[in-house]
């Protein structure tokens, strides 16, 4: 009867840390946004972007994706690239092919215009403050602390950077339950292997840059149950279980094994500053900290955004302050840091190694090369495949927001101050919170004003896009992010394609391509093709050639603000 007290008790612990995580991710999500973007119907905030245009790709990928044929690999658009039969797959495309996937095996009741990313975000918001109540309830057990503890999380600044810009990469939910399992297996001699697989395989169908956050908390935890247990069997199962998930995932959905450049060139421009941690510099301006200035970074390290915030930043310094002074001054305290140094050795090395591969090579400070240590070719190019290494260091910035937090309790405790733990989390959080505010405030306010504006293109193009099969564009097919979202229609394909990678199948849309463009610059004119062109003397031919055959738009898109390659585009809508 005891032992089912304690777990119903344990059962009920669990919901409520649930409940309380959701309604702190709910309310943050509510005070950054509003609701305006879980309007599936809305996607001029997408138009008008959140600092800069790669949410045009992810759209275009998922409208691209839901025009295509089912095919295995299972996110293979053949709506885009067209004529390849394989079309893109929209791993590239950055459009989270497991929920891509999702949708469009819904597609057949919902409406035409759909956007489903603001519907995504809200729940990655809930799932972090989920996820970072779990965790911190393996510590902490007053509602309070909780609380706050569990806001820090659900206003984490490296999740709010990427929201809405990078979608997928603010699914941090991922590494606060990978996080989650590793300590709760650390405790309880567990390995956890179905939650580590589920996640490797989730993380992979979201973008790729989970696999590694996910794997390394398997790798830690199967480390640490080995030298326990002594036994080899559940580690290993646990460890190349999580690893083969991934692949397996990868597989499925075509992200590898699939004719595409895995690894990318600029392995060290895109790394982790060392002032990144204080740092409240951001793509967009946005002013992320009302006590610190922005400091200098070098080009790339944008993407290696890693700001603590200044009440996160005081707490890890009173903290690391404190344990020196206790150190020096006590025989018991050097015990108590070497126990605890000892005790977390393994997890230590962990994100040492994590900070490393993110700091990369090339170590900078400010906008100043300190140090560029050559690497061998093969390395260079095996790290290449997660290039952008500064969003590595995510882990560890979420294993120092739990330690600061946890360490703060056992601080108060061994200085005989246990009771003003709730305050004083508290008044960590307030100084969190108004470090960020004016941040807050201004995307609450980007996208109030976003989700308002007008349709961005020409309604002549909306009149009349339905009336086409294919659009072709004449050129310029690989950054074709803006004219498939603007002439997408149900059923419509495109020769033009967004990613940053490269396969030899388009070899086949190159050709059709320049097969395509002259036969229409020479007088053949297709009447079930939308033409596109940036050319504006392409264009004035096109006009010569078929005068009132055809209608023609022309899309200033540089006057609606929306960045993009072309200042305008042109189309010729053959009359039907």
């Amino acid at each position: 009867m005891g032992a089912s007290m304690q777990a119903l008790q344990k059962k009920q612990k669990t919901w409520a840390l649930l409940l309380l995580g959701a309604l702190l991710g709910l309310a943050a999500f509510l005070c950054l946004y509003g609701t305006a973007p879980v309007d599936p119907a809305n996607d001029a905030w997408i138009w008008y972007g959140y600092d800069e245009t790669d949410i045009h790709q992810h759209y275009a990928g998922w409208l691209g994706f839901r025009n295509s044929s089912w095919q295995f690999p299972l996110a293979q658009a053949d709506a885009l690239a067209y004529p390849a039969r394989t079309g893109v797959n929209i791993s590239f495309t950055d459009s989270l092919p497991w929920v891509s996937v999702l949708f469009k095996l819904l597609a057949p009741v919902l409406p035409v215009q759909f956007q489903w990313f603001g519907l995504y975000e809200l729940a990655a918001f809930i799932l972090q403050g989920m996820a970072a109540a779990l965790v911190l309830g393996l510590f902490l057990y007053d509602l309070l602390p909780l609380a706050a503890g569990t806001a820090l999380f659900a206003f984490s600044p490296i999740m709010i950077e990427r929201a809405f810009r990078h979608v997928a990469l603010s699914s941090h939910y991922i590494v606060l339950f990978a996080l989650y399992a590793y300590l709760r297996g650390r405790r309880e001699q567990r390995c956890f292997m179905p939650v580590f697989w589920l996640l490797a395989a989730l993380g992979v169908g979201i973008t790729p840059y989970f696999l590694p956050m996910a794997a390394i908390f398997a790798l830690l935890l199967a480390v640490e149950n080995a030298l326990h247990t002594r036994k080899l069997l559940a580690p290993c199962g646990l460890f190349l279980g999580t690893c083969a998930a991934g692949y397996a995932a990868g597989v499925v959905l075509g992200s590898l094994n699939n004719g595409y450049s895995a690894s990318r060139e600029n392995y060290g421009v895109f790394s982790f500053n060392l002032n990144a941690l204080f740092n409240p510099s951001s793509v967009g301006g946005y002013t992320w900290s009302r006590i610190l200035p922005a400091r200098p970074q070098l080009y790339g390290q944008y993407d290696g955004f890693n700001y603590l915030g200044f009440g996160m930043l005081a707490l890890l310094g009173v903290l690391c302050a404190a344990a020196v002074v206790l150190a020096v001054h006590s025989k018991a305290g050097r015990a108590a840091l070497a126990g605890l140094l000892r005790r977390n050795l393994v997890l230590i090395l962990g994100m040492a190694f994590m900070t490393l591969f993110a700091i990369t090579n090339v170590v900078c400070f400010d906008d100043v090369e300190l140090l560029n240590i050559p690497l061998p070719e093969g390395l260079v190019k095996l790290c290449g495949i997660f290039r952008a290494s500064g969003r590595m260091f995510y882990p560890v910035y979420y294993v120092l927001m739990t330690a600061c937090i946890v360490g703060l309790a056992r601080l108060l405790r061994r200085v005989g101050k246990a009771a003003l733990y709730p305050a004083v989390l508290v008044l960590v959080a307030a100084v969190q919170l108004f470090d960020l505010s004016a941040m807050i405030a201004e995307k609450h306010a980007a996208m109030a004003e976003t989700a308002a504006k007008p349709q961005p293109y020409p309604q002549e193009l909306v009149d009349c896009r339905d009336n086409y099969g294919t659009l072709m564009l004449a050129d310029d097919i690989i950054h074709a992010r803006n004219v498939i979202c603007a002439a997408w229609h149900p059923g419509m394909v495109t020769n033009g394609y967004d990613v940053n990678t490269y396969t030899g199948a388009w070899n086949v849309t190159i050709d059709w391509t320049a097969q395509t463009s002259a036969a229409v610059d020479s007088g053949t004119l297709d009447p079930d093709t939308l033409y596109v062109t940036g050319d504006a003397d392409r264009f004035a031919s096109w006009q010569a050639r078929y005068g009132d055959k055809a209608d023609y738009i022309t899309w200033d898109i540089a006057a609606t603000g929306i960045y993009d390659r072309r200042d305008e585009y042109y189309f010729m809508a053959p009359k039907q």
